[in-house]
């Protein structure tokens, strides 16, 4: 990746210019007004293919709808206009009250389109002109559980649903997270589907006894998935469905893999929870081959960040007392790792454990810069932010796992 500041279009100069906390490092601000406002689930585009317009939610005064910001003019327009009483994505983050489905949403950037979910009523809308178009209803008895995708070609809208008593019953009495874990087993008839967007078509791609909790593209026709009850993972099928095969499974000291991102050289992950302390990784889904470096010991929580291109090695560090991002500049097999904060201590709003008050970082508009979501001081709520990195270069030092053993 060679330095280049070039920008697609010119941003708008209606988008509030600053600096990252600790780094100076140049940031736009996206999004302002009232509420919490925070992009689609990270593992999934927010932009359109041409980079021009930003799809992001708005939870305010007991209301969460989808908006969008036009990069080049700054313009903001509400796309959605929902009236689900209960939008709640249990249990990963807090309530939001009425709209549509929180966190449910997803973007075919190639067509401009966002799905997205009214109660059990599903609806696309046009991400530049507002337009909307009624596509399908799930049905009274079933509950979209889970973050959904687009196929990068746009043509199918993938999409999790249980059986609504089931998983409204492990929640009845509104249990800690570590109970629910445990109340999993009793969903046991999870299904993931495809809806295409162009001919109507219908299909279920897998009926599995467990929770899904995300399902991502890792290329036009394979998508990746989680977790099984029995432990946290990374679970590949793809559009056509009828089988799915586990990529990484738990290993001898208790690492299992968390968040994971589909990309170019592999799906890039990090690994929580071993005895051995915390680890990133990529796996080649094709040879099942990957290749993992040690995090350092002071990191807390992780999101492995997302680049479409598998370049950056970069990561959100969240502790009781932080919370960085992370470059790995050049990977040393020895222990000698060097490592880049792009960002020093940048405090987010609401509850820390809360999908709102996460980074969830991206590299977007031609790799110059990351996306993400972060505090606001001025208005103590979360926003959207851009963060340059155009000066970077790629992770020195890692392999490509897509190469090894040939």
């Amino acid at each position: 990746m060679t330095p280049n500041r070039a920008e697609p279009f010119a941003l708008s100069e209606r988008l509030r210019r600053t600096v990252a906390p600790g780094t100076n490092r140049t940031a736009i601000q996206v999004t302002t007004g009232p509420g919490f406002c925070y992009p689609l689930y990270y593992f999934v585009p927010s932009l359109t293919a041409d980079g021009r317009y930003l799809v992001f939610h708005r939870a305010w005064n007991g209301e969460v709808q989808l908006h969008r910001v036009d990069l080049l003019t700054g313009e903001q327009l509400q796309l959605t206009r929902g009236t689900a009483g209960d939008t709640w994505w249990r249990p990963w983050c807090t309530d939001a009250g009425s709209g549509i489905l929180d966190f449910r949403s997803a973007l075919s950037p190639l067509s401009g389109e966002v799905v997205y979910f009214d109660g059990n009523a599903v609806r696309g809308v046009d991400v530049a002109s507002g337009r909307s178009r009624d596509l399908f209803a799930v049905p009274d008895d079933r509950l979209a559980i889970g973050q959904n995708c687009v196929t990068p070609d746009g043509q199918w809208f993938v999409y999790i649903h249980a059986d609504r008593a089931a998983y409204q019953g492990i929640f009845s009495d509104d249990p800690p997270y570590e109970e629910y874990w445990r109340r999993r087993e009793r969903v046991r008839d999870t299904r993931l589907a495809a809806f295409n967007l162009e001919t109507g078509e219908h299909r279920t791609l897998l009926v599995i006894a467990s929770p899904i909790h995300h399902v991502l593209p890792y290329d036009e026709r394979r998508l990746l998935f989680c977790h099984p009850t029995a432990e946290a993972g990374m679970l590949l099928t793809d559009i056509d469905g009828g089988w799915y095969s586990h990529l990484r499974t738990q290993d001898e000291a208790g690492g299992a893999i968390c968040h994971f991102v589909g990309t170019s050289r592999g799906a890039a992950y990090e690994v929580l929870w071993g005895r051995d302390g915390l680890k990133a990784g990529m796996c080649d889904p094709d040879s099942r081959r990957w290749y993992e470096v040690p995090l350092p010991a002071e990191f807390g929580y992780v999101h492995t960040g997302r680049d479409p291109e598998g370049l950056l090695w970069f990561y959100e560090n969240q502790t009781p007392d932080l919370h960085e991002l992370q470059l790995l500049v050049r990977h040393d097999p020895d222990g000698r790792d060097e490592w880049l904060a792009l960002t020093g201590d940048w405090p987010t709003y609401g509850d820390p454990d809360a999908q709102k008050a996460h980074f969830h970082p991206q590299v977007v508009l031609d790799r110059q810069w990351v996306l993400l979501t972060a505090g606001d001081p001025a208005t103590q709520t979360n926003q959207v932010f851009l963060l340059d990195i155009s000066d970077l270069e790629p992770t020195a030092g890692v392999p490509d796992v897509t190469r090894l053993g040939r």
